[in-house]
């Protein structure tokens, strides 16, 4: 039994892939960290927007009425400003502090207020002391600019901040506003959008390694039939083709006269390896053309005639059993030679003759011609059969598919034949077609170029 994935070509990942593999990987990893950094930078814009605007609607009158110490506690402006950062608080939901700093001759920090109640112990009275100012806090009052830090940790937790000032009429830093977000809420909505990228890239890893698994199995299947068939082709096409030679042998003898019941049966056993040998060939040359290997044979220089009367030859008992006779046109014998791969088109020609032989009508002749035309050799094998509809041209050299009329003849055929001349034909830069009209048989002309290159 054939097994897939034996083979030592199933575990092994292709170059090509692996460097695919390594480009998504890369490609995901620098998607991800750039969306993170957009997101990252989108939520800090957004945080100062929110702490800008909050921080306008304070007014310096609230803020200069205020001593920043406990005494202000009761105090109206205060209370006002106390209600108004609680308030605040409420509709930004993903904000725990807000606060407004203000800044002492000495550069201590000390809270005016923030959105704590008395009883909470986060609660900052007015007047205490900030002693984990940040040197971007203490920046911000020399140059009352906007700013976003962070992550950063005091005795509350980790945070991203956005600072906004609060100043006079002259311009003039008064206070600072200050809203705090917790780091991990942030960290985790810039890390969620960021894993999409990264997870569309591991996707498409996946689906790669996937296909490439796929194509390793079913290349360990295709090598692995290989190997069977090259073991067939010995164990059964060699012992084939000696049966055929010596039924041949036998049918050729003259002396002692074989009976004519023995002669019947002999012609019957030989046309039948004939067909077996033919079979076997198609099955080897399907299997050299799905490896792509099969063009990698030698070039050589064949004389036509010598090439057409050898297969013509050997497909001539098949001919007496139908009446059909093989005739090579006086242009075959003028012919000189082209290159080709000889085996190759061996088979071609064998399968094209012997599909003329099949279905051409009984008594009548299969004519080979040869002509040379514009540096392109072209062959013609033409029948007498019934012909072949113009819908089924096309159909014919797809592979396993046979007209109508091919299946009403009772000739038994797997449609091979005519796809591996087409192969045959493309390899060497040639061509085949069809010409025929319903009733009146078909031509099959193959065309290869004077240089042709294995492809």
């Amino acid at each position: 039994m054939l097994i897939p994935g034996d083979n030592k070509v199933a575990n092994r990942i292709s170059t090509p892939t692996l460097i695919a593999v390594f480009l998504l990987l890369g490609i995901g990893i620098l998607s991800a960290l750039y969306v993170y950094d957009r997101i990252d930078h989108s939520g800090r814009v957004n945080i100062l927007e929110r702490v800008s605007t909050i921080a306008a609607a304070i007014s310096e009158d609230q803020i200069s009425t205020l001593t920043g110490t406990e005494s202000d506690l009761g105090v109206p402006a205060y209370e006002n400003l106390k209600t108004f950062l609680v308030r605040m608080r409420s509709v930004n939901h993903d904000a725990r502090f807000l606060y407004v700093i203000g800044e002492r001759p000495n550069r201590e920090l000390f809270f005016f207020a923030d959105s704590e109640s008395a009883e909470s112990p986060d609660y900052s009275p007015p007047g205490q002391t900030y002693g984990e100012a940040t040197p971007a806090m203490y920046t911000f009052f020399e140059n009352g600019e906007p700013v976003s830090e962070g992550p950063d940790r005091d005795r509350w937790g980790i945070w991203i901040s956005g600072y906004a000032p609060v100043t006079d009429e002259s311009g003039k830093v008064v206070a600072m506003l200050g809203m705090d977000v917790p780091a991990s809420r942030h960290i985790q909505d810039a890390i969620a959008y960021a894993l999409i990228p990264l997870f569309m890239s591991l996707l498409l890893i996946t689906a790669l390694l996937a296909l490439e698994h796929m194509r390793r199995r079913e290349r360990a299947y295709i090598e692995q039939k290989a190997e069977f068939l090259s073991i067939a082709s010995h164990e059964i096409r060699t012992p084939l083709t000696g049966i055929r030679w010596a039924i041949e042998s036998l049918l050729k003898r003259e002396n002692p006269p074989i009976h004519p019941k023995t002669r019947t049966v002999l012609a019957l056993m030989h046309e039948s390896s004939l067909a077996l040998i033919g079979r076997v060939n198609n099955l080897l040359d399907l299997t050299k053309l799905e490896e792509k290997n099969m063009a990698m044979h030698r070039m050589e220089e064949i004389s036509i005639p010598s090439f057409l009367e050898d297969i013509a030859d050997s497909l001539a008992l098949s001919g007496q059993q139908r009446n059909v006779t093989i005739a090579l046109d006086d242009s075959i014998a003028r012919a000189g030679s082209f290159q080709a791969d000889a085996q190759m088109m061996h088979h071609a020609f064998f399968n094209l003759i012997t599909n003329a032989i099949k279905y051409t009508r009984e008594g009548t002749k299969v004519t080979l011609s040869y002509e040379h035309t514009d540096g392109t050799h072209v062959f013609r094998v033409a029948d007498k059969g019934e012909g072949i509809p113009v819908s089924e041209q096309e159909r014919i050299f797809a592979g396993y598919y046979r007209t109508k009329e091919a299946v009403k003849s009772g000739q038994f055929g797997t449609g091979l034949g005519l796809y591996l001349a087409k192969k045959a034909a493309e390899l060497h830069g040639g061509t085949i077609r069809v010409n025929s009209t319903p009733g009146e048989g078909a031509v099959f002309i193959i065309s290869i170029p004077e240089n042709p290159t294995l492809g």
